[in-house]
């Protein structure tokens, strides 16, 4: 494992001044996955039977607070066959118009099921409950890949595939890209 204060027996300097003392290396920036382990994460959410589509927004904020505006990808859904039948407002070539009912991670989700949650004010966090629901698989690979891309691990990836200011839409035969105003 490497220790994150680095020494050296080698002198640095910038501009031909000694640096002294413990250098420490780090990175603001979440550590990044490859196209191919994007790919093995999305692919059995989307193998499933079941699954018509999943989606998400991704965007550079245009303004946040005089901090630096940073890419990140948002609310990640998904949408089975039976989720077209259950929500009938739902446009089979639109199905981005969800509500927060589909995301994944929701705790009921219709048909990805979830884990309940509440807060609790002597340990002072969310305790989560045992899952519930009949599609712990499916469940437990659209998680994965919701945390893949909602932590920034994917961030390279989606800006190199997708670009930014975008909501894309993944169906097992095609990727619609669709350009998305976000503030």
């Amino acid at each position: 494992m490497t220790d994150i204060l680095t020494k050296t027996d080698e002198p640095r300097n910038f501009l031909n001044i000694p640096i002294v003392g413990d250098i420490t290396s780090g990175s603001t920036h979440v550590p990044q996955i490859s196209k191919e382990e994007f790919a093995a994460l999305l692919k059995p959410v989307l193998d499933h039977p079941d699954v018509h589509c999943i989606g998400w927004r991704q965007y550079t904020p245009y303004f946040n607070d005089g901090e630096t505006c940073e890419f990140s990808a948002h609310q990640v859904w998904l949408v089975t066959k039976n989720d077209l039948e259950q929500y009938k407002y739902l446009d089979e070539n639109d199905p981005y118009m969800v509500e927060e009912d589909l995301a994944v991670g929701s705790e009921r989700h219709p048909t990805l099921g979830g884990r309940p949650c509440h807060w609790d004010d002597e340990s002072r966090r969310w305790l989560y409950e045992d899952y519930r629901g009949e599609h712990r698989a499916l469940y437990d690979a659209a998680n994965a890949l919701d945390g893949a891309i909602q932590s920034g691990k994917s961030d390279h990836v989606l800006l190199d595939l997708f670009g930014d200011h975008c909501q894309v839409v993944v169906y097992k035969d095609k990727i619609e890209v669709e350009r998305f105003s976000h503030d």
